[in-house]
């Protein structure tokens, strides 16, 4: 592959931008419309209209939930001896069909459970009894073709850096609580960096607090380290997703995923029940609401602050069921930020990359980061499809290695197949496509410029154990090498990895 020439690039870059903000507009006009509808017309889900789900209202999942096969009348302990009640009777009438009815009789029978469990919960006077501990650990090796400019900095550099090689890419401990009907709370520690050479450091990763302001959990504020709406594949846990990186287009606006900040978040009633359902399956990021907006320091995971601003992010989304069953979701992320890029030179200095602005007292190069990211997905049954695509403004290298505000763009798209070949046991083979345009600010905002491609297999033998091997073959430019007032060297990857994922709880 040959590397094109500048002015032929800048104009490919900028006719994708601009197909780009046509159909993130289009997309945001198309959710819009349906979210009208569906709040005048939808129909609404068995059970979901006698109560809220009473899951603790985390908006993650980090612990591994398989889909589970559809229940029968046999396996629910019903005999011919089990008194009827209505949905029986609809049944025997033929106005409801047998999934349908399987459906009613095991939500009943979930929420029995659930409300059973969760009064023993608020109930216990042990505060050890309100509070779960889990985590998971993923273990990985790679093989690439030994380039020496091969870079994967946004995701797994440890790939590149330490080829053939074991490396712990993750090793977690969650803890979590429902301490009262109104507070949840979750902490999660890293450890991977703890004397395994791979060049992390411990640190926390989440550590904030639920408040629920009404007990339907439709309203509800997060306080602390939390995930910030940025997309759909920044908000998804590392131990759901089955891809082994998240998508550079979408990871470059929040790098580490996580910010300190406040949260606010509205679920609707029937939202709270398909996001309960579209938890069972691979993918899924949980309950971020209907609508959630969150206001934070906007410089990443445990970075300090570097400016009086404050970024201010929002999401809009809604899930869907089909009249065939099938669950889709769409929406819509945005966010307003003023980044300080640390490590950078004054205009007229030799630095490798040098700010375009007057720089703050404390050194930093104070750019403009602003995105707006549209979503889609409906999870494997069996077969799933997702993607998402951003377009925007932020920090970006050029040629010269000049730090200034630039256009970015980019997205992906991906489609899976989960085949469940036991009671327990899933094989989910997955592609993905995608490119991104733009900076990587917490890089110097070095540029990406990135065409990557990605094949992998999961196989799951049981609830805890994940295995993976995936292919990534990559075009982009590298951060590695980069000289005063040149452009950044192209380069062309192939990787194969492998990850053995193990969970308890």
């Amino acid at each position: 592959m040959e590397i094109w020439d500048c002015v032929h690039r800048q104009n490919e870059i900028e006719g994708r931008k601009r197909c780009g903000v046509r159909a993130v507009w289009c997309l945001y006009g198309l959710m819009a419309a349906v979210m009208v509808v569906a709040s005048v017309s939808a129909p609404r889900m068995a059970g979901a209209q006698d109560s809220a789900p009473t899951e603790p209202p985390t908006l993650e999942s980090e612990s591994p939930v398989q889909p589970q096969p559809m229940p029968t009348r046999r396996s629910l302990g019903y005999t011919e001896t089990t008194p009827s009640l209505l949905e029986d009777v609809l049944l025997e009438k033929g106005v409801i069909t047998t999934d349908d009815w399987a459906r009613i009789k095991a939500e009943e029978e979930q929420k029995a459970a659930r409300d059973t469990a969760e009064q023993g919960l608020f109930a216990n006077p042990r505060w050890y009894d309100r509070i779960r501990l889990n985590g998971y650990v993923q273990l990985r090796y790679s093989l690439n073709d030994n380039s020496t400019n091969g870079d994967t900095s946004l995701t797994d550099s440890n790939a590149t850096n330490n080829p053939q090689k074991f490396y712990f890419r993750r090793i977690r401990m969650p803890i979590a609580g429902q301490v009262s009907e109104r507070l949840f709370f979750y902490t999660q520690m890293a450890f991977e960096g703890t004397g395994f050479d791979t060049g992390d450091t411990p640190d926390i990763i989440d550590a904030f607090g639920d408040y629920l302001l009404t007990k339907d959990r439709q309203f509800r504020l997060r306080f602390g380290l939390q995930r910030v709406l940025n997309s759909f594949d920044t908000s998804r846990s590392s131990s759901q997703r089955i891809e082994l990186d998240r998508h550079e287009s979408v990871q470059s606006g929040a790098p580490g995923e996580r910010d300190l900040g406040i949260s606010f978040f509205w679920t609707s009633k029937i939202a709270q029940a398909r996001y309960q359902q579209l938890a069972q399956y691979h993918n899924g990021p949980g309950d971020y609401g209907n609508f959630g907006v969150m206001v934070y320091n906007g410089q990443g995971r445990n970075k300090p602050e570097l400016n009086a601003n404050k970024a201010i992010s929002a999401r809009l989304g809604h899930p869907f069921e089909l009249p065939n069953g099938r669950l889709f979701e769409i929406g819509l992320y945005g966010y307003l930020n003023e980044f300080v890029a640390t490590g950078t030179g004054a205009i007229n200095s030799t630095a490798v990359t040098r700010c375009a602005n007057a720089r703050l007292s404390n050194g930093g190069c104070q750019i403009k980061d602003q995105r707006l990211t549209g979503y889609f997905w409906t999870p494997p049954q069996p077969w799933g499809i997702f993607g998402e695509y951003t377009i925007g403004r932020g920090p970006e290298r050029d040629d010269q290695g000049i730090l200034r505000e630039q256009s970015l763009s980019g997205g992906y798209l991906e489609g899976n197949y989960s085949w469940r070949y036991s009671d327990v046991g899933l094989l989910t083979p997955y592609v993905r496509w995608g490119t991104y345009y733009g900076g990587n600010k917490n890089s110097q905002g070095a540029d990406y410029m990135t065409r990557n491609a990605q094949v992998g297999v999961v196989w799951e033998p049981d609830t805890h154990w994940r295995f993976v091997v995936e292919y990534l073959f990559k075009h982009g430019a590298t951060t590695k090498n980069m000289q005063y007032a040149t452009a950044q060297d192209v380069f062309n990857m192939s990787m194969l990895r492998f990850q053995a994922q193990w969970f308890w709880n």
